[in-house]
């Protein structure tokens, strides 16, 4: 009897450590204080420019193999979060919200996913940043003035709450070269490709989500890595017509990285679209960061950007994010 409870205690402790090896938890948490001085922002803060905010971020990862050489996975994300983000949701609360979820196939480097993700602009039509940028603070962009008005044409994952249409998306892996394709259900489509060639990396992106204007959308992109620093350049012609009355406008920024006091700083210069932009014109932006390392994937860091013209919007802040 003691052999047979033996043997089915670690039957079944070997099936908890199968599952345990396809199932993982990753995730972020930080803190800092946060500066906007937007009417917006004001009217949804109590009135204040300042706000103190924390969150904690959990991304509940899958991955089974399959035969034929085939794997699966999935992919969701809860949050809790006080301040920050949305304020609407998050100024007086820290319950928990989680994110669509994304289920996938997997073959030879050629995947093909269903579900709350990003679309192919994101995953391979820019050369670097989130969207080009959104690289400024401990928060990963406070305006995302870097992005060159890609936010309101790119297909983008909902972190928190439903997500938007129903997205497919093929990705292609052949060594230092992606290639991306997705479609959001009854929405647009996105191209984007990215290759890397010693320390250069350059990238094309387009979607076809043409709104008054009746235009499509572009951007090219391209980063030298050297070592210890980064340069960068993004243009693209994006329809800020969700904005306005309809028109095509050429966006762009330069950035930079370096290494500098045992951290890295950042900074952006460019042009951008936002919901206050005016009619055929683009609002001017820049930004500067710093990070400094503090070990075990926490980094202390404090920027601020500003999105001028029509907008006229400053943002700062100052906090701890670490990873694990």
């Amino acid at each position: 009897m003691k052999k047979i409870l033996l043997a089915s205690t670690a039957l079944v402790l070997s099936a908890v450590a199968a599952n345990a090896q396809a199932f993982n938890v990753t995730g972020e948490g930080r803190m800092g204080l946060r500066y906007n001085n937007s009417a917006a922002w004001a009217a949804t803060n109590s009135g204040s420019a300042y706000m103190v905010e924390n969150r904690l971020t959990l991304n509940f990862n899958v991955a089974v193999e399959a035969d034929h050489g085939l794997s699966f996975g999935a992919f969701t994300r809860a949050r809790m979060q006080m301040g920050g983000g949305a304020p609407a949701v998050y100024a007086s609360n820290q319950t928990a919200m989680f994110s669509g979820s994304r289920v996938w196939v997997e073959a030879n480097g050629l995947r093909l996913t269903f579900g709350n993700q990003d679309g192919a602009i994101v995953q391979a039509g820019v050369a670097y940043g989130y969207a080009g940028g959104c690289g400024v603070g401990y928060v990963g962009g406070e305006l995302c003035g870097d992005t060159a008005g890609l936010f309101p044409v790119a297909q983008l994952f909902n972190s928190v709450g439903p997500s938007g249409p129903q997205m497919v998306a093929l990705t292609y892996n052949m060594g230092d070269i992606r290639f991306a394709l997705s479609n959001g259900r009854g929405a647009s489509t996105e191209l984007g490709i990215r290759g890397s060639f010693d320390a250069f990396t350059v990238a094309l992106g387009y979607t076809n989500n043409r709104g008054a204007s009746g235009n499509a959308n572009y951007v090219l992109s391209g980063l030298y890595n050297g070592g210890s620093w980064t340069v960068g350049a993004l243009v693209a012609k994006v329809d800020d017509s969700t904005n306005t009355a309809g028109a095509t406008v050429t966006t762009w920024n330069l950035r930079g990285t370096v290494a500098l006091g045992g951290g890295n700083l950042y900074g952006y210069v460019g042009r951008t679209v936002t919901a206050a932009t005016a009619a055929a014109s683009t609002d001017p932006s820049y930004g500067l960061s710093y990070g400094y390392g503090l070990g075990g994937g926490a980094t202390l860091t404090v920027g601020a950007e500003r999105v001028g013209g029509a907008t006229n919007t400053t943002a700062a802040s100052v906090g701890v994010a670490f990873t694990f």
